[in-house]
């Protein structure tokens, strides 16, 4: 499989940048470690952000990014502007990662974001992201998914 792990995450919060993870596979160290709320809303869940990306960082072209904290995830690209489907590279390793919002996301603003791991596929993700929305990769998407454990979330 290229694809080998998978989290959802949904607004759930009047916060303005984030999103509780609802649903995973819950493989994926990195993330299991790193998104770990420590306090606030669902304490012990687990939760990421989606940002508009600061002027202050050296890239110009992707404007959003996920981040966790002071902790830069990944920037995201947009190789097509009217698709809901994005990637990038997972910050500190060999990883990359297809991300998808939801598919009314500019009428409505993000309210869910996907996010489906390439484990050892960093320098390959523009590859990555043309199978991804040719639908070469239909299959591992629903296998991802339907093997997600949801998460109860702890008000």
């Amino acid at each position: 499989m290229i694809l080998t792990d998978y989290y959802k995450g949904e607004k759930l919060t009047e916060a303005k940048c984030r999103y509780d993870i609802i649903a995973s596979t819950q493989s994926y160290d990195f993330f299991e470690s790193l998104l770990i709320n420590k306090r606030g809303f669902n304490i012990g869940g687990h939760s990421i952000n989606c940002i508009t990306r600061p002027d202050r960082w050296k890239t110009s072209k992707p404007s959003l990014a996920l981040t966790k904290g002071s902790s830069n995830i990944t920037s995201i690209k947009r190789p097509d502007l009217e698709s809901n489907i994005a990637f990038g590279d997972i910050n500190g390793s060999k990883d990359g990662c297809i991300i998808v919002f939801n598919e009314d996301y500019k009428s409505q603003g993000i309210t869910s974001i996907e996010i489906f791991i390439a484990r050892g596929l960093r320098n390959d993700t523009n590859g990555l992201w043309n199978f991804f929305v040719d639908g070469e990769l239909n299959h591992e998407v629903e296998k991802l998914r339907d093997s997600a454990i949801v998460i109860v979330i702890k008000v």
